[in-house]
């Protein structure tokens, strides 16, 4: 089972338990894995449309995507930069006085970096 599989699956279990800290660091991480692998296309297409509507999507970009499939290991890397993203954060709130964001950012990091460690295991 692949990173993004476990995590989607995961969701659901966080979802119905109410784990509102790690449901927000599980899907902020689903998010960055589903953004690295979508890029839109960003030159426009030279093929010709049958409607405008689609043509004037076509033109700007936006009806043309491009789905690169991620392997494991690039999937991890960015599920656990998130963790360290949310630790480096966390300092910076603490030093600004926001000791409430700084724990709140730290939990989040620490149950993706449970759910990490066991999806490795």
């Amino acid at each position: 089972m692949e990173l993004l599989t476990y995590l989607r699956e995961d969701l659901v279990r966080l979802m119905k338990r109410r784990e509102t800290v790690a449901l927000r660091a599980v899907r902020s991480v689903i998010s960055a894995i589903q953004n690295a692998e979508t890029s839109y296309v960003a030159t426009p297409a030279t093929i010709a449309t049958a409607s405008e509507f689609v043509a004037g999507g076509v033109r700007f970009g936006q009806a043309e995507r491009v789905v690169r499939p991620l392997t494991d290991e690039q999937m991890m890397a960015l599920a656990r930069a998130e963790v360290s993203r949310r630790l480096e954060d966390a300092v910076r709130y603490r030093e600004l006085g926001d000791v409430d964001g700084a724990l709140m950012l730290k939990a989040e990091a620490l149950a993706l970096a449970d759910r990490l460690d066991a999806y490795a295991a």
